[in-house]
């Protein structure tokens, strides 16, 4: 993978997260709704940062798709904790593959957006893992 498809994969990532955050919000009690909206304006941020990366390396920016395809229904507080954690080492993975794309403080950076993934996920309860994204 070179680094234009690895930062597209990142930004198309990073939508659906957010897109995903919007619907598990309404099955979270008030506490856990602040951390999925901290953790959707997260996303956001990445998905503009990583924008911005893509538009200095003249990559083709991709659109965003108007919905996703969940792995699994969200029906209650527990899918909806299962859903962040699914999502957020699923982005785990994809900031992993985007730090063996780059080099430099782009290769820095894939890797502490991989770390914030794997602890948001963890803190939704997804299972820990050595290293997170990586099978």
């Amino acid at each position: 993978m070179n680094q234009n498809e690895a930062l597209t994969s990142a930004i198309n990532g990073e939508a659906a997260a957010v897109y995903a955050y919007g619907l598990l919000g309404p099955q979270l009690d008030m506490s856990a709704q602040s951390l999925a909206r901290s953790s959707m304006n997260a996303h956001r941020q990445r998905e503009l940062s990583l924008r911005a990366k893509l538009e200095v390396v003249g990559g083709a920016q991709p659109g965003a798709a108007v919905a996703y395809e969940l792995p699994f229904p969200v029906t209650d507080a527990t899918s909806a904790r299962e859903l962040a954690g699914v999502v957020e080492m699923r982005l785990a993975a994809t900031y992993a593959d985007l730090a063996g794309a780059t080099t430099g403080s782009d290769r820095n950076d894939a890797v502490l957006a991989a770390r914030e993934c794997a602890v948001r996920g963890i803190t939704w309860g997804a299972p820990t893992a050595a290293f997170p994204g990586l099978d």
